[in-house]
């Protein structure tokens, strides 16, 4: 073996031994336009990468493991067949922006029943279902600017379960245009602004539930006929609840309070605790039920009509057992003797509190994790460019105490920071500089041995001289 061969087979494994020691570096993956058959994403191909919009056509699964993170970069992601993506609590799947505006994931009417998200994290990514029947749990959504809702349901049998909503501007956190919507177990928080509401609903019949809905300008709005139970209702600017349009609508087992008005508007009320609102109800008329709820503490009126119609509320607990106080709390004829107003009937009345929720503590929105997302420069000749809706683009919140009282303020939302990677020296972390030492520590290795390699052979040439 020549000093040359030796070389080369030194520095073959030197690099053999060096270049494994590089693995902080993860090497983005590019997708765009379809998979093939069945596809899944691997941790080990994150980041993914959208080049333009991705279809998941009919027959077609994707699969996307926990842990996996997808640049949208401005393109969507559109199902026709199947998409699985199950992170855990632990390992979530992170879905982002990337800085650019319209990315978006869109579920459309001949996507698969089995269509499911669990355990993601949507950095200005909002989701359009269009039909199918998809189910979004235990999620982290952020809003965008260019979105009318973080989530929008135009048709389909859908379930958003458990998920932390926070929207931006005037977005609706979820818009229901038609369909049969689950609503239950999330947290929903808004930017105070003089438009959008928790949950926008025009089209569900299916009950809205144990949902927690803050800064807002209205927490729920409804035309349609459904059930509104066991939610907490606080803080908006406006109205806790709207219903408009139609009066088979039952509110019961609320919490209702620290919002300039209630309810707004005819259903079936009760078993609510209605506490601490400027007005509890407003524009009630005799196709309403008034009954077993707690309306206390209004800093104007329990009750508020705007309407020549008698309303019957009776059997509610107004804070007091004194008849003349409860008569002052309420606006109707008798009080302003007003002829086009009607009579609010509220005899017999509870002298003790209703069974309806306590007044709950201020709404906590937990703070979406952070992720570490790998920035993707857009491809050339891309027309698309970054806008404010990049993963830490969070609206801010200006305090909002509209009474004196330790629940009326506004929870903190907290931009996540990104991780800030290990410490290092200029720019190179710790990993890189132990991994530069060892190769330099294996070059000198090398090059000693070829040395001594070297004069060994040069001394057994001489003994073999004549």
């Amino acid at each position: 073996m020549n000093k040359f061969t030796c070389l080369g087979v030194t520095l073959l494994l030197v690099f053999a031994m060096g270049l494994p020691l590089f693995n902080g570096v993860s090497a983005t993956t590019s997708v765009g336009n379809t998979i093939d058959g069945s596809t899944t994403w691997t941790v080990a191909g994150s980041p993914y990468a959208l080049t333009e919009d991705l279809y998941i056509y009919s027959g077609e699964t994707l699969t996307i493991q926990p842990g996996v993170v997808v640049n949208l970069r401005g393109y969507k992601i559109q199902i026709y067949g199947e998409l699985r993506a199950q992170g855990t609590n632990n390992n979530r799947i992170h879905f982002s922006g990337d800085g650019f505006s319209n990315s978006q994931i869109i579920f459309k009417p001949a996507s698969a029943q089995s269509c499911a998200i669990d355990y993601g994290v949507f950095y200005s990514v909002p989701i359009t279902i269009e039909g199918g029947s998809p189910r979004l749990a235990n999620g982290y959504f952020t809003g965008t600017a260019s979105n009318s809702a973080v989530i929008t349901v135009n048709s389909g049998t859908v379930s958003i379960i458990d998920n932390v909503i926070s929207t931006q501007n005037t977005q609706d956190g979820i818009q229901i245009n038609a369909g049969y919507v689950t609503i239950t177990g999330n947290t929903l928080s808004g930017a105070r602004a003089q438009q959008g509401c928790g949950i926008f609903n025009t089209g569900s019949t299916a009950p809205i539930t144990l949902n927690k809905i803050t800064n807002f300008y209205t927490g729920i709005y409804t035309n349609t006929p459904c059930m509104i139970e066991r939610n907490t209702i606080t803080n908006n600017v406006n109205d806790g609840i709207v219903v408009e349009g139609t009066t088979d609508v039952t509110i019961r087992h609320n919490a209702i309070t620290y919002n300039k008005c209630g309810i707004s508007g005819d259903a079936n009320i009760q078993n609510n605790t209605i506490s601490h609102n400027t007005y509890g109800l407003w524009s009630q008329t005799s196709r309403s039920t008034i009954q077993y709820n707690n309306i206390v503490d209004s800093s104007v009126e329990g009750i508020h009509l705007t309407e020549a119609s008698d309303v019957l509320a009776t059997n509610n607990w107004w804070g007091t057992t004194v008849e003349s106080n409860i008569r002052q709390r309420i606006s109707d004829y008798d009080q302003n003797l007003r002829s086009n107003l009607g009579v609010v009937t509220f005899t017999p009345f509870l002298t003790t509190p209703a069974y309806a929720p306590a007044l709950p503590p201020a709404v906590v929105v937990p703070t979406p994790p952070p992720a570490p997302f790998a920035t993707v420069s857009p491809s050339p000749g891309s027309n698309l460019s970054p806008s404010p809706d990049s993963m830490d683009a969070y609206p801010t919140y200006a305090p909002y105490s509209p009474y004196p009282s330790p629940t009326s303020g506004d929870p903190t939302i907290i931009r996540p920071v990104q991780p800030t990677g290990e410490p290092g020296i200029g720019g190179f972390g710790i990993t890189d500089i132990i991994t530069a030492v060892v190769i330099v520590v294996a070059v000198s290795v090398a090059i000693t041995i070829i040395l001594i390699i070297n004069r060994i052979h040069s001394n057994t040439q001489q003994t073999h001289w004549p």
